[in-house]
């Protein structure tokens, strides 16, 4: 059993993912996301992208831990974990924000 270090907090926010792929955030933490996409992203690969908060593009980087399939017959996006290598100031105090409130 994997013991996070830092709580997950269920958090929707639109992701940008290489600037190619749009994405939903289902929950983060100060480490990472929980990312639901419409393409699978293999373990291991590397990442990088924004979150959009009004005009502005945060941005991120990190490393795919895991991912799951989800159902095409139900119509259900795959789920991702990002680990970050990279958040930018104006993400973390985001992130910070959305973790205590």
């Amino acid at each position: 059993m994997t013991i996070r270090k830092a709580p997950r907090v269920p958090v929707r926010l639109p992701i940008s993912i290489g600037r190619r792929q749009a994405a939903l955030s289902a929950d983060v933490s100060d480490g990472g996301f929980k990312l639901e996409t419409p393409v699978l992203l293999s373990p291991g690969s590397r990442v990088d992208g924004y979150v959009l908060h009004g005009d502005k593009e945060l941005t991120w980087k990190g490393e795919v831990a895991w991912a799951k399939p989800g159902n095409p017959m139900a119509s259900t996006w795959h789920e991702v974990g990002v680990r970050f290598t990279f958040v930018s100031p104006g993400l973390r105090a985001l992130l910070s924000l959305k973790q205590k409130g």
